[in-house]
């Protein structure tokens, strides 16, 4: 069924209609209306209900007096005229527009079921493609772990070997050290028993030259004292010697003075004395001292002590040496 459209007339009439219900015209609403008429007059072409309703809202721009309540009651006023006149009309097109409805909605859900199952498949495909990207990221990084925890492994035994090497040579080092140790214990035992035995021999050679200077500076001291003793005893018998040498001297003097005198009482008593030969006396025997020294004076004594003294003292000094 066909929808008809209003013409100028039913359209007028309808505005008519509502602006005299109440039985007078507003001046608003007859300027609306002589407007809005106009407005009309110049449309050409039918009057589909879209071009009303747009001719209305340009006339409502021109006439900005016009209530809003009364611009709305005068379309609802046309709406209703175009309605009752294409009521059957409108139910057939409500009826088909709501077949066309339903058809596009089942269209609709269908391309949404559709759109759903191309989705879900897309979803389900991108989830494969997820899980197997997941799949192959876990294999990677299984992988990558199998081989990480294979290098930390290399590098465990090859610490644990290099571990096992360093003790090795910490310990061959160390068994060498202490070899050295021992070695050099050993040398500095040897060393010391050697000094050890060294100074106890320099110790008994100091002790043996020691006692050997003891006895030499004992035997030294034992000459000097014997030597002390025989120069004092030579000393003694040398005075002795010169005392009783110069009681000789002396005696033989006064007899040379007494000599003297009696020669000289002789020729005192002589007036003219005869010269005669002059008579010297000889000095005793036992007391001249005139007589040669012989190897066992004092003399010979004292240089034979002197002598024996400073060999002594020679060999003492050596002996200290």
């Amino acid at each position: 069924m066909e929808i008809e459209q209003l013409n100028l007339t039913e359209i007028l009439t309808a505005l008519q209609d509502f602006m005299t219900r109440d039985g007078a015209i507003s001046v608003e609403q007859r300027e609306f209306y002589q407007s809005f008429r106009t407005a009309l007059n110049s449309h050409e072409g039918e009057f589909l209900i879209e071009d009303v309703e747009r001719l209305l809202v340009a006339t409502r721009a021109e006439v900005e007096s016009i209530s809003d309540e009364d611009f709305g009651k005068m379309g609802q006023a046309i709406l209703t005229r175009y309605t009752n006149k294409n009521e059957d009309a409108i139910n057939e097109r409500i009826r088909r527009l709501a077949e066309e409805e339903a058809a596009k909605r089942a269209a609709a859900e269908a391309i949404r079921k559709e759109e759903e199952a191309r989705r879900a498949e897309e979803e389900r495909l991108a989830e494969e493609e997820r899980l197997a990207e997941e799949a192959r990221l876990a294999e990677e990084e299984r992988l990558a772990e199998e081989e990480r925890l294979a290098e930390e492994a290399r590098l465990a035994e090859e610490a644990r070997l290099a571990e096992e090497a360093r003790l090795a040579e910490e310990a061959r080092l160390a068994a060498e050290a202490q070899s050295a140790e021992e070695a050099r214990l050993a040398e500095e035992a040897r060393l010391a028993e050697e000094a050890r035995l060294a100074e106890e021999a320099r110790l008994a050679e100091e002790a043996r030259l020691a006692e050997e200077a003891r006895l030499a500076e004992e035997a030294r001291l034992a000459e000097e004292a014997r030597l002390a003793a025989e120069e004092a005893r030579l000393a003694e018998e040398a005075r002795l010697a010169e005392e009783a040498r110069l009681a000789e001297q002396a005696r033989i003097e006064a007899e040379l003075a007494a000599g003297e005198a009696e020669k000289q009482a002789y020729w005192d008593s002589h007036e003219d004395p005869v010269e005669e030969q002059k008579i010297v006396p000889d000095l005793p025997s036992q007391a001249s001292p005139l007589e040669a020294e012989g190897p066992n004076t004092p003399l010979v004594k004292i240089l034979i002590i002197t002598g024996l003294v400073a060999g002594l003292g020679a060999a003492a000094y050596f002996l200290t040496l």
